[in-house]
């Protein structure tokens, strides 16, 4: 799943670091595509320091861009991340709870050799399953 919050996550950094090389700005941080996705990511992982954030002001074009590619990235794509995460979990859940009562027939199983046929008889009879 976390594979998948990556992917999705790279296409989304190649996409805006595209559409911000292609912008008409001179920050030497966004000079071309693969120096745009690299701070793409450090924006994304909040390693983006608060100089370089004040450098975008004087590029308005550029400031929007980055402005957009954050609240999609932080919004959609990190609540993405939670429901992938959250559907992976609830799977998972199912699958130990099929175990468990595999778990659980396979000691009953076992253990059934070891009960006394008048004990089992006398158990069954207490139910009163025949009625």
């Amino acid at each position: 799943e976390v594979a998948l919050f990556l992917f999705g996550l790279t296409f989304f950094v190649c996409a805006f670091a595209c559409a911000v090389s292609a912008l008409e700005q001179d920050d030497p941080d966004f000079a071309g595509i693969p120096t745009s996705a690299l701070q793409l990511y450090k924006i994304t992982l909040g390693m983006f320091s608060g100089a370089h954030y004040d450098m975008l002001m004087d590029y308005p074009a550029l400031m929007c861009a980055i402005f957009i590619y954050v609240v999609t990235t932080v919004i959609f794509m990190l609540n993405l991340l939670i429901a992938q995460l959250n559907c992976s979990y609830q799977a998972t859940y199912q699958d130990m709870v099929g175990f468990a009562r595999l778990n659980r027939g396979k000691i009953v199983t076992e253990t059934m050799p070891a009960v006394a046929k008048k004990r089992w008889e006398r158990f069954s009879g207490a139910l009163r399953l025949d009625e």
